[in-house]
């Protein structure tokens, strides 16, 4: 599999792409107003806290309080911890990461006292950010967990003595009192490399620890890498052929990262400078139009509708164009086959999460449900975000959870409807028409003459085989109704006036 890393910036928004087989699969975007959260560190106030969900809201300095449940509450990571009360639920002064004790909330944390905490989750809605204390800073092959010695190895790997080899060598390089969990990215590095960014890590801890310490109040601690820095260390492994930026800053910062810790890869950056624009170059800018599409077709001539609702995703894949060349089974089998890539590319494309329910053509042949089933495994497991799911029931559906940490790319893309509110429909002209006659029938004292103001389509409506429907609320409401159309009005409003004095008798 080829694989590149795209970035490009404008004054307004910074992108990254990541592209599989020249497939657009992920996207990243960054914009001056709206910096990515999730990672920061701040000092933060309790503000109110809740026995009764074992949660507390907290202040860190941001629009709305950031919530935070018990089960992500570390004792030992409290700014001002009671050694007491320590002892007392867990029989030693320090609790160790992995075996947090279950202490109530409310004899943890005061209102007023002063926490250190890590964003888990961006503000999403109306909802603020997810919040836990339990901190961690996140390197290109490692991941530094203070406050214990605990040491782990990513789970992307199933070799046992490839784990226990990582585990042994960071346990002989690391100094005490530090935990330490070796990343995917990490899993082929040298040992030399490793030493290196265990310096980085413990630095930046330690400046972290001394501004947490400087001051009172709520107060961003430390700020999560940028967009550029950040994708790189994610994204940027051996298995990536080339990384293009479109401006020079963006670029002498990529090589400035990998100085330090992957020289070796610097050969694979460049700096672009063609005429026509880079995701343009690379068709990305025509799937990003694409990418809020209620619909997506398939190779085989099957489509997918994508569907949300306040609790889950609904996908449902149909057959489209696709009318197969023997049975219809065949036919089934290769739209619900096709669908499974493209479902989980989506996923990761528009960073959908939460629950996802995805309804399959109905299949008879126990075999190729099997295939389906082993399928959206396959392609999940490709996933870098964390996701999990059922099998294949009766009904041909299976259930998808996926790991939310922010906003889906939709709705940092659009705002709700103002017109449907977000339901994606609007009262048809009929509808509205019945709407008029039951305002002008609850009006006490109606004038004799007045104006409509409406949507073209309804003023349409209302006028058609020679103005019927208007000349029938005329004679059932005894007075004469002049129409205007007004399209700075959604089709569902319309209002009335007197024509006389122009009084509004809408409200009326």
């Amino acid at each position: 599999m080829t694989k590149k890393i795209l970035f490009n910036a404008s004054p307004t928004e910074k992108r990254a792409a990541l592209l599989e087989n020249d497939k657009l699969v992920e996207v990243v975007v960054e914009r001056p107003d709206h910096f990515r959260l999730v990672g920061n560190i701040y000092r933060g106030r309790v503000e109110s806290i809740l026995p009764g969900i074992q949660a507390a809201f907290i202040d860190i300095g941001l629009e709305r309080c950031a919530f935070l449940h018990a089960s992500d509450v570390d004792p030992s990571l409290l700014l001002e911890a009671d050694d007491t009360l320590m002892e007392r639920y867990t029989g030693h002064g320090a609790s160790k990461r992995g075996k947090v004790p279950k202490i109530p909330i409310e004899k943890v944390l005061t209102v007023g006292q002063e926490i250190l905490v890590q964003v888990q989750k961006e503000p999403i809605g109306s909802k603020g950010a997810k919040i836990t204390t339990q901190i961690s800073l996140a390197g290109r092959f490692l991941v530094l967990v203070p406050d214990t010695d605990f040491i782990g190895v990513s789970k992307k790997t199933h070799d046992t003595q490839k784990r226990s080899r990582l585990k042994r060598l960071i346990s002989q390089i690391k100094p005490k009192g530090v935990g330490f969990i070796v990343r995917t990215i990490g899993l082929k590095v040298s040992e030399s490399e490793f030493i290196k960014e265990i310096h980085l890590l413990l630095d930046a801890w330690r400046k972290t620890q001394e501004e947490a310490l400087s001051g009172t109040g709520p107060k961003l601690i430390y700020h999560e890498l940028g967009i550029t820095t950040r994708v790189i260390r994610d994204l940027f492994s051996e298995d990536v052929q080339q990384v293009y930026a479109d401006e020079e800053e963006d670029y002498n910062e990529i090589i400035s990262y990998l100085a330090a810790l992957s020289p070796a890869l610097r050969e694979k950056v460049i700096l672009y400078k063609d005429a026509v624009p880079l995701f343009d170059k690379f068709d990305i800018e025509k799937e990003l139009e694409r990418l809020l599409k209620r619909k997506v077709w398939l190779k085989s001539g099957g489509y997918i509708l994508i569907d949300r609702t306040e609790a889950l995703v609904a996908i449902d894949v149909n057959t489209g164009r696709n009318v197969g060349k023997s049975n219809l089974e065949e036919t089934i089998f290769k739209t619900n086959y096709d669908a499974v890539g493209e479902i989980c590319r989506q996923l990761r494309l528009r960073d959908i999460g939460g629950l996802i329910v995805v309804d399959f053509i109905d299949m008879q042949n126990p075999e190729n449900r099997k295939k389906i089933e082993n399928e959206v495994r396959k392609a999940l497991d490709a996933d870098p975000t964390a996701t999990s799911c059922t099998g294949l029931s009766k009904f041909c559906l299976i259930e998808i959870t996926r790991k939310r940490v922010r906003p889906e790319l939709q709705e940092f893309f659009s705002d709700v409807c103002h017109a449907c509110g977000g339901l994606g429909w609007v009262f048809s002209p009929e509808t509205v028409t019945a709407r008029i006659d039951r305002t002008l029938r609850r009006t006490q004292q109606k004038p004799s003459v007045l104006t409509l103001s409406v949507h073209p389509a309804v003023s349409a409506y209302l006028k058609k085989d020679e103005g019927a429907v208007k000349k029938m609320l005329e004679n059932e409401h005894d007075c004469q109704i002049k129409v205007i159309e007004d399209e700075q009005l959604d089709q569902d409003e319309y209002s009335f006036e007197e024509i006389e004095g122009g009084n509004s008798v809408t409200s009326e």
